[in-house]
């Protein structure tokens, strides 16, 4: 019973043969799965390299980079495998070689974009309406290429898998959205600017009435200086004045400005604090007689000088938002509290017949003042803000701008900025 069961146990183990078929069984396995599995890990490889590229180019496309988002484009077109990656990166380079003024370039890049995708279609909710045109006109030129014509009843049934893979497609966003997401949603400036101020072209407007009213403040003080030494008898006559008005002044300011439409949107909407500083400086001779036959002239001097810090709020419109340099329009409107003090001296002589005597007298008085007086009325300062402007981009999202316009008054005015 014992050898039986031996024997019956050396019957189960494998023969030599029994190995060798084994072991080539397993070689002809591995000769063919290997392969499969090597091949899939390259091409996820390839895919996720695909990936990187891609989303550096959408970076550098978002921040104006065209030239180096075109270089990133063209690395992830040349071994994406996957249509949607290949789809993306063509939409890509044809809007850079749009942006960048190079027609031919961007049509042709529409094109492979339509022919993985013939029914593709754009929008002007995320693209100026001449990539829109230019998008629809190479989608005409091409039609018969692309077999648009074809009717949709004899419009080939899609094979076993490729309805899966459609599916899984549109559940990827579209390669403009994806390109366009960032600059679709709103984006955000913060500058800071300084100007210079004058009223130099507009001066003659008021000037006039501003070098009466000094002068009548002069001619006032003089009498009622010199009154007293002469009894109180001076009775005015006739007076003379030559006046004349300058003006200078500075402004600076922080402003945070907001693109609703995103970096391609051409409006925005500005909130500044501004310190300006104002000043218009009077000079001349004024020369009073009285009715003796008696003159008092003088020489004068004075000045009216406010620093608001106002509030204002503006309105611009960017005309090639999407150019490296571009011009813009703004308008604006401004509060704050209207503070500062109006000053004058002189100085002269006062002839009666052979006699000479000399009088000088200064003044200085603040808005407070002048309010109570009846001199002035306002107690808000108001800017009116309207100009033209350049602004360029000198680094990734840095910018300069420059600005000629009103500002109460003409400002000229420069400023460096940063979008975020």
């Amino acid at each position: 019973m014992e050898e039986k069961r031996v024997q019956l146990k050396m019957t189960r183990r494998p023969n030599s043969q029994q190995w060798l078929r084994f072991f080539f069984l397993l070689i002809a396995v591995s000769s063919f799965c290997l392969p499969q599995i090597l091949l899939a890990q390259s091409s996820q490889e390839k895919e996720a390299r695909v990936e990187a590229y891609l989303k550096q180019a959408d970076e550098l496309y978002s921040a104006g980079n065209y030239q180096k988002a075109i270089d990133n484009y063209l690395q992830g077109s040349h071994i994406a495998e996957k249509k949607i990656n290949l789809s993306r990166a063509y939409m890509g380079l044809s809007l850079c070689y749009f942006y960048l003024n190079e027609t031919e370039d961007a049509k042709k890049y529409i094109l492979k974009v339509l022919e993985i995708d013939p029914q593709k279609e754009v929008s002007s909710l995320f693209h100026p309406q001449t990539y829109v045109d230019l998008f629809d006109q190479v989608k005409r030129e091409n039609k018969d290429i692309l077999g648009l014509q074809r009717p949709k009843a004899v419009a080939e049934e899609p094979k076993a898998g490729q309805e899966e893979a459609r599916k899984t497609e549109k559940q990827v966003p579209a390669p403009e959205e994806m390109i366009l997401e960032e600059d679709a949603v709103g984006h955000w400036e913060m500058e800071v600017h300084y100007s210079g101020w004058s009223i130099d072209t507009a001066k003659s407007l008021f000037e006039d009435d501003l070098a009466k009213k000094v002068a009548n403040e002069i001619r006032e003080d003089v009498t009622d200086q010199l009154n007293p030494s002469h009894g109180g008898n001076l009775i005015s006559s006739a007076y003379e004045q030559n006046l004349t008005m300058d003006s200078e002044g500075s402004n600076y300011g922080l402003e945070i400005r907001y693109y609703p439409l995103g970096r391609r949107g051409a409006f925005s909407l500005g909130v500044s604090l501004e310190k300006t500083k104002i000043r218009i400086s009077i000079q001349g001779p004024v020369t009073q007689s009285y009715s003796d036959g008696s003159v008092a002239a003088v020489e004068s001097e004075g000045y009216v000088e406010t620093n608001p810090f106002t509030t204002n709020l503006s309105f611009r419109w960017d005309f090639f938002p999407s150019w490296r340099v571009t011009p813009y329009f703004v308008f604006g409107l401004g509060f704050g509290p209207l503070g500062g003090e109006a000053s004058y001296v002189y100085t002269g002589t006062y002839r009666r017949e052979s006699a000479q005597t000399s009088v000088q007298g200064e003044e200085i008085k603040t808005f407070d003042q002048l309010r109570e007086e009846g001199d002035i009325e306002l107690d808000l300062f108001i800017v009116l803000h309207t100009a033209i402007g350049v602004k360029g981009k000198i680094f990734e999202a840095f910018f300069i701008k420059g600005e000629v316009g009103f500002w109460d008054g003409l400002i000229l005015r420069a400023g460096v900025g940063y979008r975020f």
